[in-house]
């Protein structure tokens, strides 16, 4: 049984439609990449997920158990954890603290059966995997770029998830950097935590996912191995353009498609 199962999800504001009979399933240890045009409904279908927004129609299934109904919070207690495209740290806090506050006060999901968990022995953990123990007693809001996206997965981390929705934490690295979030997430992955990641710097993308969805308009209109998606001519005319061909080749797009906030 997939962890997470998605079906018929939609939503609209308005008359704007930002998910239309979504679907799609997500396996333990599996990443699916998620990409689409500006306004494709990518981050709205994650807030869905996250329980942040409610659907207007459809379900979430997390682990067989319907959790539609559920907000973020009881999400969270059984193992659905998010990061955002534009990290938000608690600026006067150090980096452990900010990543204390997620092990204190979320991922208690199996509080009834299993023994409690020690917060500072997560907290630390999550730097350890995320590499950010030497900054540990760094104040968040010095951050540079790289290390505030890696504390947003920290942060995501620390309350034990077991399924782990990204939000753009490539954007705006720079090439040197991208080797460090791609081999976070692969890890992540392989360790056996499900993966939903939106991405527009598709080389990094395509280095770590197993599947590739694409939305338009909030419709799926191709899911499946990530080189047919990518080649797909609905694809290549919605979205990647002239850049698909550097991408299917193995070698870094000279432009990103556009960025989006929903």
């Amino acid at each position: 049984m997939p962890l997470l199962q998605v079906s018929g999800v939609a939503k609209r504001f308005g008359r704007v439609v930002t998910a239309r009979d979504v679907s799609f399933e997500v396996a333990a240890g599996e990443a699916l990449g998620l990409v689409g045009p500006n306004g494709a409904g990518k981050t709205t279908l994650l807030d869905i997920v996250a329980g942040t927004q409610r659907a207007d129609a459809g379900t979430v299934v997390l682990d067989g158990r319907d959790v539609t109904r559920l907000g973020a919070a009881a999400r969270a207690d059984r193992g659905i954890a998010r990061s955002y495209q534009v990290p938000r740290p608690f600026g006067g806090l150090t980096v452990y603290e900010n990543v204390l506050v997620g092990a204190s006060f979320a991922g208690r999901r199996n509080a009834a059966t299993e023994p409690a968990r020690d917060a500072g022995t997560q907290a630390w953990h999550a730097l350890e995997v995320t590499g950010m123990t030497e900054v540990a007693d760094t104040p968040s809001g010095s951050l540079r770029l790289l290390d505030r996206k890696r504390l947003e997965v920290a942060r995501a981390l620390a309350t034990g998830p077991r399924l782990l929705l990204l939000d753009e934490i490539a954007g705006g690295l720079t090439d040197g950097e991208l080797p460090q979030v791609v081999g976070l997430v692969r890890r992540l992955r392989d360790d056996g935590v499900a993966v939903v990641w939106i991405e527009h710097v598709l080389h990094a993308l395509l280095d770590v996912v197993d599947r590739l969805m694409c939305l338009a308009g909030g419709e799926v209109i191709a899911q499946g191995d990530p080189h047919e998606v990518i080649r797909s001519p609905q694809v290549v005319e919605v979205y990647l353009g002239s850049t698909v061909d550097a991408v299917d080749a193995g070698a870094e797009p000279t432009a990103e498609p556009t960025g989006e906030t929903a």
